[in-house]
């Protein structure tokens, strides 16, 4: 990590001490706690503070020199406000707060024109991202994609519609080995994404359904 990074005039530090319930930054490597990893302090103990590094979830003891207090409402961009963009983002998934401009891919222009950020770094896209599924499968799943004039019922949500006119239908590949699943539609697609095709998760969300008395038997 670059030292100069904590000098520059965008950098969201806050001039004070270290007290509990501050956000920080790190500023050298922990084991797997890499450098600008966010944290909230639990706790002080002389020159060492105790944080909970939230991306890790891991509770450490670190050098209160070591530490950096920084004010996240100055990071990223703030939704439906007119205020520009920050210079540095916190990685909703690794929270370690990066240059945005350099660390997140492009997602669209917001209603002021300004280009965003996905909410995801680009490592932490890697993962997210998986295998890419190979050409031979594509072209395999579009010899049978559904044609434009035919009805298409989704396997998922068993909702019918008619492609690329009321719906559009995407091919489902498994992010684990790139192979090709099936035709579905883009709702069900971005939702086994949100979920990050993880049966244990859907499973705790029918689970959560149920606790709140939804009706579902």
């Amino acid at each position: 990590m670059d030292r100069s990074i904590y000098n520059d005039p965008e950098f969201p530090s806050v001039n004070k001490d270290v007290e509990v319930n501050d956000f920080v930054v790190n500023k050298t490597h922990r084991g797997p706690i890499v450098p600008m990893s966010v944290g909230v302090v639990r706790s002080i103990d002389g020159t060492n503070a105790e944080v909970f590094f939230v991306g890790k979830a891991m509770l450490l003891q670190i050098a209160l020199s070591d530490l950096i207090v920084i004010d996240i409402y100055q990071t990223g961009k703030k939704q439906g406000t007119n205020i520009p963009p920050f210079k540095f983002k916190i990685c909703n998934i690794c929270h370690v707060l990066k240059i945005q401009a350099l660390d997140f891919e492009y997602n669209q222009n917001d209603k002021h024109g300004r280009p965003t950020t996905r909410p995801s770094c680009r490592d932490c896209r890697v993962d997210i991202n998986g295998k890419k599924m190979p050409m031979s499968e594509k072209r395999r799943m579009l010899a049978i994609k559904p044609k434009d004039y035919e009805l298409f019922e989704c396997p998922i949500c068993n909702k019918v519609s008619i492609p690329d006119v009321t719906a559009n239908i995407v091919i489902d590949h498994d992010h684990r080995t790139g192979l090709a699943r099936e035709w579905i539609c883009d709702s069900c697609n971005t939702g086994i994404g949100r979920f990050q095709d993880s049966p244990e998760m859907l499973e705790k969300i029918v689970a959560y359904i149920r606790k709140h008395n939804t009706g579902l038997e």
